[in-house]
């Protein structure tokens, strides 16, 4: 694997320092050899890590010079991850309106360049501004669109996500007892695979167990938990 591919797959392990030593290498080289796609690249793959560190004013200023950078180049596609980044930056920061901007905008560049998955990623995204602005519908539309494209498209690692989306819209529905086995199966998958979420998506991941232990009781919430960890993804999701 290259680079990018290399500090993806560290980040989704959760091996964070592993990231930022890589990045800062690569970072340097890519200076140094003039070459602002890969620039690009490293500075956006450090301002996942200042999010996943907590500093989203970095991540949003690291956001800000890589745009800065794919744009000076005239390149849109150098866009892509600038953009996806400062759209999450707003996200955690609850600025809704921003972000639902940035990633409309994301959606439809990597509609431009094909970029599938990550049409389904910012649709995914975007379901969360949605449902947090109190547009439960569009939510759902949003939702049910990323997990139909999902399963189409046979992209597996999207699937902790998306079994995440079904979870948070069953719980909005009043089905603790189903987001619970889901939370349970999409945790165990995670567990699994060596993997957790993206810094967003675990800020949903929490907010919703808080709210299971909550409303079902700790002994209920264990019962159920339990049973749910024995679910398969798809068997879950019933896809």
């Amino acid at each position: 694997m290259g680079y990018y591919e290399d500090t993806i797959a560290a980040f989704r392990r959760g091996e964070t320092d592993l990231v930022e030593q890589l990045s800062r290498r690569e970072l340097a080289r890519a200076r140094a050899s003039s070459d602002v796609a890969t620039e690009v690249q490293a500075i956006c793959m450090l301002a996942r890590v200042a999010v996943r560190d907590g500093d989203v004013p970095e991540a949003e200023r690291l956001g800000r010079v890589a745009r800065a950078l794919a744009r000076v180049t005239g390149e849109k596609r150098l866009e892509l991850g600038p953009t996806h980044i400062l759209a999450g930056c707003a996200r955690i920061s609850g600025n809704l309106a921003f972000a639902r901007t940035l990633y409309q905008e994301s959606i439809s560049l990597n509609e431009t360049f094909g970029e599938w998955r990550m049409v389904v990623v910012e649709l995914h995204n975007l379901a969360y501004i949605e449902l947090h602005a109190g547009d439960v519908d569009r939510a759902r539309e949003l939702f049910t669109t990323a997990l139909r494209r999902t399963v189409e498209q046979d992209i597996d690692d999207m699937l902790p996500y998306v079994a995440l989306d079904t979870a948070v819209m069953a719980a909005t529905d009043g089905d603790h007892l189903r987001a619970t086995l889901l939370l349970a199966a999409l945790d165990n998958a995670l567990r699994a695979a060596g993997q957790i979420l993206d810094p967003d998506d675990a800020i949903e991941q929490t907010a919703l167990r808080e709210l299971l232990v909550t409303t079902l009781g700790r002994p209920s919430f264990e019962s159920v938990y339990a049973t749910g960890r024995g679910l398969g993804l798809r068997d879950a999701l019933d896809v």
